[in-house]
């Protein structure tokens, strides 16, 4: 048994689709390609599969990553266009090479880079400086679920960067780039926590989210 970890792109095309989905995307190209899973121990086995933090249904990636454990000598080369050939449009398997078993992706991933553009409502002057001002806080909080019921969670220490890197008269882009772990925001919670230190200024109905990278250790 040897395992393949992958780096994959989701585009435009399947962006909305949801995590479980995108399992089972892969989980069936796998049998089409005739590739030989390996499958947990036990009464209810399961492919060994395993995926880094899920995307925001509606977003996009050019950097994700999974690992499938596999039962026959396969290169990852071979693996990647085999795999490459039998996956739908809009999923791609750009990078593959093999890690030891014992190598949990989990443990791994420790940011992400993410490229978020937003309408605007209305024009705004020196939105960088009150940028600054908005990441110089100690506590930025957001109110999250929890099995206590609703509750405010401090997400600053996840946030390692944000900047404006593109500005128009109709839409902001911004550069995010977050710690990732156990309670990390996703930047749509950044963005939320933003706009209301702001005044109100994003339309949160029409933006677009793309993952550019996750960083691996």
């Amino acid at each position: 048994m040897k395992r393949l970890r992958n780096k994959y792109t989701k585009d435009e095309r399947v962006k909305f689709i949801s995590h479980l989905d995108l399992l089972r995307v892969f989980q069936r190209a796998l049998r089409r390609a005739d590739i030989k899973v390996a499958f947990s121990q036990g009464f209810n086995p399961h492919p060994k599969i395993s995926f880094g933090p899920a995307l925001v249904v509606g977003a996009t990636t050019e950097g994700d990553y999974m690992d499938i454990d596999v039962e026959e000598d396969i290169s990852p080369e071979e693996f990647r266009k085999k795999m490459n050939k039998v996956l739908p449009p809009g999923i791609e398997i750009v990078e593959s090479y093999e890690v030891e078993l014992n190598d949990a992706l989990s443990t791994k991933i420790k940011g992400a880079e993410y490229i978020l553009q937003v309408n605007v409502k209305k024009s705004i002057k020196d939105i960088q400086n009150k940028i600054e001002e908005f990441m110089k806080r100690d506590i930025i909080e957001i109110e999250k679920e929890s099995k206590s019921g609703r509750k405010m969670v401090n997400i600053r220490p996840y946030v390692l960067e944000l900047k404006v890197i593109e500005e128009a008269e109709d839409y902001f882009k911004f550069y995010i780039k977050l710690k990732l772990g156990e309670g990390a925001p996703n930047p749509l919670h950044l963005l939320k926590t933003l706009n209301d230190y702001i005044g109100d200024l994003f339309d949160m109905d029409f933006y677009k989210l793309h993952r550019k990278n996750m960083i691996l250790e």
